[in-house]
């Protein structure tokens, strides 16, 4: 194995700022490990995203290289399963493709040897990669649609309770997507409503991506109706806080301007959350 390979280094544009929770990143470049000339490895590398493009795999630019990118190799990161990444290598005839999980950037040879583990994405990549705004599962494409943003207090009077069900249904007969938290009572039963039907949901958990998805959003998730994002870090909080809970709000709030408030009890976190959040510049460029 390539000793350069433990020095590797990434430039990448994410997605809307985003870093997928599992991805592959997979090279056309220099196969076989012997310099090819600019105009081959162009063409190699236009034939791997008319591959990705025919799968409908979404992909995002990447560029590994040494610490200084006096060496540097174009190529793909692939939200695939590490078989397709592996696969992709073996055809493209590399040596080894990258694979990383949960931040964990892992080398897998395309051979039958080991995976072993490089570092953590964090420090590997360069720039704003390094940083990414949130992490996610699921089709990112959902952040495209209109989608609104949805809170109730933990108290909520009942009229508001039952024009907040009637709103969900909307949504279901629209087939729009609704992005939250999901955490509070009422957030809970309109989730429920939304589940139950064609609407999309965009779930914000006020913690680190689930390892295991709960069993009210599996349906939804074997339907491609699911996109889970979280602002923080891997590992970090492992279970909601207060503090963490203002954070993910103040996340949905400033990244969708389309919202609906079933209730916000005066003098209650989420009325200040709301408050920050329409005091403060925008500063969440998806749409």
């Amino acid at each position: 194995m390539n000793p350069a390979y433990a020095h590797v280094r990434f430039r990448a544009e994410l997605p809307k700022g985003g870093l997928p929770e599992r991805f592959g990143i997979v090279t056309a470049w220099n196969p076989d490990c012997i310099p090819t000339d600019t105009a081959s490895n162009q063409t190699a590398k236009a034939h791997l995203e008319a591959i990705l493009l025919a799968e409908a795999l979404p992909h995002f630019p990447v560029i590994g290289g040494s610490p200084d990118f006096t060496h540097a190799e174009p190529g793909f990161a692939i939200i695939a399963d590490q078989a397709r990444i592996l696969a992709l290598g073996r055809e493209f005839r590399q040596e080894s493709v990258f694979w990383i999980d949960r931040g964990t950037v892992h080398l897998v040879p395309c051979s039958d040897a080991p995976p072993q583990v490089v570092g953590s994405w964090n420090e590997l990549a360069t720039g704003a990669a390094a940083h990414p705004l949130f992490h996610f599962r699921g089709p990112l494409s959902l952040l495209d649609t209109s989608a609104t943003a949805f809170f109730s207090s933990t108290q909520c009077p009942g009229d508001a309770i039952l024009t907040a069900y009637a709103w969900a249904r909307c949504q279901c007969d629209e087939h729009t997507a609704v992005i939250s938290g999901f955490h509070t009572p009422v957030e809970h039963d309109v989730l429920a409503i939304l589940a139950r039907r064609d609407a999309h949901i965009i779930w914000v958990p006020a913690r680190d991506l689930p390892k295991k998805i709960p069993a009210e959003f599996t349906a939804v998730a074997e339907e491609e109706r699911l996109l889970i994002l979280s602002p923080f870090d891997y590992g970090r909080p492992v279970r909601a806080t207060r503090e963490s809970c203002s954070k993910r709000n103040q996340f949905i709030l400033r990244m969708k301007q389309n919202r609906y408030i079933a209730h916000s009890s005066p003098g209650t976190a989420l009325a200040a959350d709301i408050r920050l959040a329409d005091q403060a510049l925008p500063s969440f460029s998806a749409p």
